[in-house]
């Protein structure tokens, strides 16, 4: 999933800007490195008590992997952005700045 991804990724950006690709940027700096650190973590789980000793280079991998999921923001910054482009999509007022006055359906009042 990630590796097709970034191919579709790549190819938006050369189509047709970064700025139309920003969603999908936002999703592999998401997915990529969750991805990396799940696989990480069952080769742990596969070498048992090795998987965290230093006889293999696992727990420092997990280490190092974790703290990349911070480098470039927060998963939670990244999914946000994804969430408000996508909700602009449908509605182009749509603001996050601030409490929006909702009618008792749920609808904006």
């Amino acid at each position: 999933m990630v590796r097709l991804l970034t191919l579709k990724t790549a190819w938006m950006m050369d189509t047709v800007g970064n700025k139309a690709a920003a969603v999908e940027i936002s999703a592999i700096k998401v997915a990529a490195p969750n991805t990396a650190l799940r696989i990480i973590d069952r080769a742990i789980q596969v070498h048992g008590g090795g998987g965290v000793s230093d006889d293999f280079p696992l727990a420092r991998m997990y280490a190092h992997q974790r703290t990349l999921r911070l480098a470039d923001g927060p998963d939670e910054v990244h999914k946000m952005t994804i969430a408000r482009r996508e909700l602009r999509k449908h509605d182009p007022d749509f603001r996050m700045n601030g409490a929006v006055a909702m009618a008792p359906g749920g609808g904006r009042g």
